[in-house]
């Protein structure tokens, strides 16, 4: 039996009028009601003070919470701020790349507990400690002029993108970009990769594969406009607009890849006011890691001079007898420059110095002074840098006029040599004609003599005149014998 069977139990024994007979039945019924009731009370006294002190304990317990709701709003208004914060996340496709490619990175903005943003979209400041960023079409950005920095402002979806390029890429377009990064999807001849998965495989630039990949770019950058224009560019803002041959940039390290980190940081804000008192709602970092190649592949490109190296020797061996060789040599070296690019420019450079380095004069000095000064020219141009020939044209120019006066120089010498030998002659002449004077006086003398005996002549006395005859004719001699050139 239960409590409730007794309790249904004795509900039936009720009911009972006087003189009613109780049946045995109905006492045994009681009897057991009774003992199920004594049963369960048997333990109750006990329970009760166990009860008692659980009371008195909740009691206590329930004192305390008297405080709670005070204690939770104080905690909802100090948490307010908290749960105000954004919930900010960062990824992006791949954290190794190339230098030349563009690298996209999502920011997401959520609600604490994942949940869409509700209200005015944020925005994000977002900074690259190396490396230009650009927001991806479509967003609302404003960027700042060294492009290391900007804000830009979520969408519906609570989603930013950003793209993240390499340091040397101040002002470029995003098309100018996006096809110098198709450029390195080329594949590498018959080897099965492009450009990109061998500079990546490759664990030196000097490695075969590295080297397939750099002549494939060789013949990309001869053929593509819109290559030479990146590239250089690249390399200009690299080395400070000094393009010269050597190692580009002055920093790399032969044999060995460099590898820029650039670690890009967000801070997220209920708006773009600079003069709103926002704090910073939430934060994401995320690093990028750039391999530097186009050092390597430039420094090479300007040394592999084979396809230019004969042009410019012949050109020399043809023109270096013009009267205005240096000035022909360097107005040839201006006018393909535009043509071949900068990297093309320094290329030309080299391989002018190599093929004068071939040219063997002998004794022709014309050939030789043209040689020297159109090597000095080239180490002029070298030494100035830039992707012209302004320096060797300046060089030229005064080298031409140095020879001009050479020239004249040398002509006044030999003209000065002549005077010289003139006025020796001159002075002999002088001094030939003062013999003659002379002479011409005793002539002069020797004439009045022989007057003077004619005119002592007797005609009659002919038997004198043999003898005055042979005297004149002593004379006449005498005075032949005088006279210069006779």
């Amino acid at each position: 039996m239960t409590v409730q069977t007794a309790l249904t139990d004795a509900q039936g024994l009720g009911g009972r009028t006087p003189g009613h007979l109780i049946t045995a039945q109905d006492w045994n019924t009681m009897a057991s009601v009774l003992v199920e009731y004594g049963t369960a009370l048997l333990g109750l006294p006990d329970a009760v003070a166990a009860l008692q002190a659980q009371l008195n304990t909740l009691s206590t317990r329930v004192d305390a919470l008297e405080l709670l709701p005070a204690r939770v709003q104080q905690l909802e208004d100090e948490t307010a701020p908290l749960r105000e914060q954004y919930r900010l996340t960062v990824s992006t496709a791949s954290e190794n790349v190339l230098v030349g490619q563009v690298v996209e990175i999502q920011f997401l903005a959520t609600a604490l507990d994942g949940s869409p943003l509700t209200g005015p979209r944020p925005w994000l400041d977002v900074v690259a400690t190396w490396g230009r960023l650009r927001g991806a079409p479509g967003f609302t950005v404003r960027e700042n002029a060294e492009e290391n920095a900007l804000a830009i402002q979520v969408n519906e979806q609570g989603i930013a993108r950003v793209q993240l390029r390499g340091q040397h890429t101040r002002g470029f377009t995003l098309e100018s970009e996006l096809n110098f990064s198709s450029a390195l999807a080329t594949q590498v001849g018959n080897t099965g990769l492009t450009v990109m998965q061998s500079l990546n495989l490759a664990s030196s630039p000097m490695e075969a594969q590295a080297q397939m990949a750099f002549q494939t770019m060789n013949a990309r950058y001869d053929a593509s406009p819109a290559f030479r224009t990146y590239a250089d560019g690249y390399i200009g803002q690299m080395t400070g607009g000094r393009y010269v041959g050597g190692h580009i940039g002055g920093f790399i390290q032969v044999g060995q890849w460099q590898n820029f980190r650039a670690t890009v940081m967000a801070f997220a804000k209920p708006d773009s006011s600079a003069v709103t008192p926002d704090p910073t709602r939430g934060i994401a970092t995320i690093q990028v890691n750039f391999r530097e190649w186009l050092a390597h592949w430039s420094d090479g490109y300007v040394k592999e001079v084979t396809p230019v190296l004969p042009g410019w020797r012949d050109l020399f061996e043809n023109e270096y007898a013009r009267v205005d060789a240096l000035p022909f040599f360097t107005a040839e070296l201006n006018r393909r420059a535009p043509v071949v690019g900068a990297l093309g420019h320094v290329r030309n450079l080299v391989a002018v110095e190599s093929a004068l380095a071939q040219v063997l004069p002998g004794t022709d000095t014309v050939k030789a002074q043209s040689r020297d000064l159109f090597a000095g020219a080239v180490t002029m141009q070298f030494a100035a840098g830039g992707n012209d020939a302004k320096a060797a044209t300046s060089y030229a120019t005064q080298a031409q006029v140095g020879q001009t006066a050479s020239q004249v120089a040398r002509s006044a010498q030999t003209a000065a040599a002549d005077a010289a030998s003139t006025k020796q002659s001159v002075l002999l002449l002088e001094d030939r004609v003062k013999a003659a004077e002379q002479t011409g006086k005793e002539i002069s003398a020797g004439l009045r003599t022989i007057g003077d005996g004619v005119n002592k002549i007797n005609v009659a006395e002919v038997a004198d005149l043999g003898s005055r005859l042979s005297t004149i004719n002593v004379s006449l001699n005498q005075l032949a014998s005088r006279i210069p050139g006779t």
